[in-house]
């Protein structure tokens, strides 16, 4: 059967503050001690001026990746006319998964708590 399908909302989530680019490597970790040589022409070409990380300044997981992309589903709900009980399709998508099972759709439809739908893994 054939329907339109339309996207509705958007949702995002951002772990932690924002991280600017001269505390990069404090939070990620220098190369044997060493700053990068290529550092700062890779981040004046790139443009990108502060990231978020799901790590804390010590380097321990504050999210694992299912709760970021349950979050910002529960971003993309709050502006869209649906409700969690409203869902009948979940796809999620991630090219780093936590765990290889059960698949990364399965993770986050258990921490969203939907109701039972249909879910697609893809990575």
């Amino acid at each position: 059967m054939d329907r339109p399908v339309y996207i509705t909302a958007l949702g995002k989530f951002l772990p932690g503050p924002p991280v600017g680019n001269d505390e990069v490597e404090d939070r990620l970790g220098k190369i044997a001690g060493r700053a990068s040589r290529a550092k700062r022409r890779i981040l004046k070409s790139n443009g990108i001026l502060t990231r978020h990380y799901a790590l804390d300044p010590e380097g321990r997981a504050t999210h694992r990746n299912w709760e970021l992309a349950a979050k910002a589903g529960l971003d993309a709900l709050a502006r869209s006319p649906l409700g969690l009980a409203e869902v009948r399709f979940l796809a999620a998508a991630t090219s780093q998964p936590d765990l290889l099972v059960p698949g990364f759709a399965s993770m986050v439809h258990g921490e969203l708590r939907v109701p039972p739908c249909e879910i697609a893994s893809y990575a």
